[in-house]
């Protein structure tokens, strides 16, 4: 019987590990500071809000190693909560849930991938903004040859 209430407990200590594994680590939000390096689209309003903008950029560097940045600024009165994920051709990042307070900026980083040269470095990205996802657009807006 010892036995038995031991292999039970086990079973279930390894089922809650086991799904409290996340699938995909959730990115943090940063500060964004833009430079020449930097391709973007214009800034949009999310459906559920005009105070609420995104964009996508990539960034691009020298080695041809190229980041896709979701972009987001609260010109709101109020904090909202915002999450969402960032696509290149090679990977996918999801951006964690967070507050974003008025007047502030700031950015998701995608994972960075390396590009052939002559190549061309595309992303897009998704903003929940308070459970209401909207991409930037249907297609890959943004794209900068390598």
């Amino acid at each position: 019987m010892r036995y038995k209430a031991l292999a039970v407990a086990t079973a279930a200590v390894s089922t809650l590990a086991f799904a409290s594994t996340p699938a995909n680590a959730a990115e943090g939000w940063k500060t964004v500071s833009t430079d020449s390096n930097w391709a973007c689209t214009s800034y949009k309003h999310h459906p559920v809000s005009d105070y609420v903008n995104f964009k996508v950029c990539v960034v691009l560097n020298e080695n041809n190693d190229a980041q896709t940045v979701l972009v987001v600024q609260n010109v709101a009165t109020v904090a909202v909560a915002i999450g969402g994920q960032v696509k290149s051709q090679f990977s996918t990042v999801t951006c964690a849930d967070s507050p974003l307070n008025p007047g502030f900026t700031r950015g998701c980083y995608g994972k960075t991938d390396h590009y052939a040269s002559g190549g061309y470095a595309v992303g897009n990205a998704m903003l929940k903004l308070n459970t209401v996802n909207a991409w930037y657009g249907d297609d890959w807006p943004v794209l900068v040859s390598t």
